[in-house]
């Protein structure tokens, strides 16, 4: 036992020793040392045998190219690791705009990495690039993986909404050109969380280039000439012209872009006429057509319509309901888990979910529609009604919580809102889940098949230079005056 307990102490102490010797390696930028070292001891690049930090992080620290590819090229994944301020070493790269670190970290061919998002914004390294302008990094980011062009903000936000917010007209550009070798020139048409798109955000800015290239070929004569939808509306109910005529006291450069909106509207009613209203584009999505609107209401309509019929039949339908709750009057809280409450309940219960959901979205639909307001008060009206008639056609019967007793009238609202409540947090933590997570099953699915399929991808060359990195006046990471050969 002793002698095992001795050759334990002593592999673990030659481990320990190869975990130095690979840091020392890395400072030295001894590459010819490092690659011998891994080669005696793979294991020395598992994260849970890191010396004193990430590898592949110190070697981005220390600027050493060689050792990037080399521990890159079989661990990878290191390079997600979050470091100061929850970024990862690509996102803090886009931030100082350092394009050989960017070109080194591209080299690894890791998708994962381009969908990561820091801790701070919940920002993709692409969205982060954006933000500081740092074009050289967007053209980098984009070439490795253009499928981030598709990633939204927590406030849906595509790209060009975050150029045009962060004032990044150069960054747009380049966005715009590979929107349009991509064949998704529809981002342009995305809305956010406020129903804005990227000319509600530039109007008001008084960004005329952003303007000027979301709304090009105005000399042309055939079509409306653009992609973006002019006379979309906000949640507001305003269009860019809307905002436009809010700017007080415009200068020439303002008035050149009412110009342009002034006539790009023109063009787009006049082309929308032509081809009879508006029509579904190709690539955008289906929720804006006036077809699945008008589709919306007539459900919702039908829903609210049936509701009513049935909540007016449930007396007909279950006499023996009432008959149970005048005899048993107070009933117990478990008794509502159990089913022991008359089945009538549980159906209005249902009904006023079906009613409440249908009533408050044909609400919201109609509120956009001509007399928008009289719609709404109808829609109130209507739902006061159903609580007046569901009043009367409710047995009445009480449940015993504590010392209270909750009237099943109440109840009924309770169990229903809870519903509701609970519902919408699950379709909002799925959809959380679903742009979290469905990019990296997306990345390990393509990467599996690209190995089986693709040639195995070339790594972007190297160039050495100095890099260093800073946030609000504070130095993040400090660069090392070593060269790498």
């Amino acid at each position: 036992m002793k002698n095992e307990n001795l050759t334990m102490a002593a592999a673990v102490n030659t481990f320990s020793e190869s975990l130095k010797l690979f840091n020392n390696a890395i400072r030295d930028d001894d590459i010819k040392a490092g690659k011998s070292l891994i080669s005696a001891n793979p294991k020395i690049l598992d994260p849970a045998a890191v010396y004193s930090e990430n590898f592949l992080i110190l070697a981005c620290k220390l600027r050493r190219f060689r050792f990037i590819a080399e521990i890159g090229g079989i661990k990878p994944e290191l390079a997600c690791e979050k470091i100061q301020g929850g970024y990862t070493f690509l996102h803090l790269a886009c931030i100082a705009g350092d394009d050989e670190m960017v070109r080194a970290l591209v080299g690894l061919c890791f998708d994962q990495l381009y969908f990561e998002r820091d801790h701070k914004f919940s920002m993709t390294p692409l969205q982060t690039a954006v933000v500081h302008g740092r074009v050289g990094a967007i053209v980098l980011l984009l070439s490795a993986c253009p499928d981030s062009i598709d990633e939204l903000t927590s406030k849906r936000q595509t790209v060009f909404h975050l150029a045009a917010e962060n004032y990044r007209p150069d960054a747009f550009t380049v966005l715009l050109e590979g929107a349009k070798k991509l064949n998704k020139e529809h981002l342009l048409d995305e809305k956010d969380c406020h129903g804005n798109t990227v000319l509600h955000i530039a109007v008001p800015d008084k960004q005329l280039r952003i303007v000027k290239m979301c709304l090009p070929d105005l000399s042309s004569t055939t079509g409306h000439g653009f992609t973006i939808w002019v006379n979309a509306k906000n949640m507001k109910g305003e269009t860019a012209l809307d905002l436009y005529y809010k700017i007080s006291d415009p200068d020439f450069e303002t008035q050149h872009i009412g110009r342009i909106l002034h006539e790009a509207s023109r063009r787009e009613e006049a082309s929308l006429l032509s081809r009879g209203g508006y029509k579904k584009r190709s690539n955008t999505t289906s929720w804006r057509t006036l077809e699945t609107k008008n589709v919306l209401l007539v459900v919702l309509a039908i829903f609210i319509g049936l509701a009513f019929t049935v909540t007016c039949s449930l007396p007909s339908l279950f006499p023996k309901e009432y008959l149970v709750a005048l005899a048993v009057v107070v009933f117990e809280l478990k008794d509502i888990v159990y089913g022991e409450l008359p089945h009538i309940f549980y159906i209005m219960s249902f009904i006023t979910v079906l009613l409440t959901t249908s009533t408050c979205i044909l609400s919201v639909l109609m509120y956009s529609l001509p007399c928008g307001s009289l719609m709404l008060i109808g829609g109130f009206a209507t739902f006061v009604l159903y609580l007046l008639l569901a009043y009367s056609v409710m047995p009445k019967f009480s449940v015993r919580a504590g010392s209270y007793r909750v009237p099943s009238y109440y109840l009924m609202f309770i169990l229903a809102l809870s519903f509701i409540f609970i519902g919408a947090l699950i379709i909002q933590l799925g959809n959380f889940l679903m742009s979290r997570y469905y990019n990296h099953v997306k990345c390990v699915v393509s990467k599996m098949v690209s190995k089986i399929w693709s040639p195995s991808k070339k790594k972007l060359p190297l160039r050495s230079s100095s890099f260093k990195i800073q946030m609000v006046g504070t130095t993040i990471l400090a660069n090392s005056s070593t060269s790498n050969n």
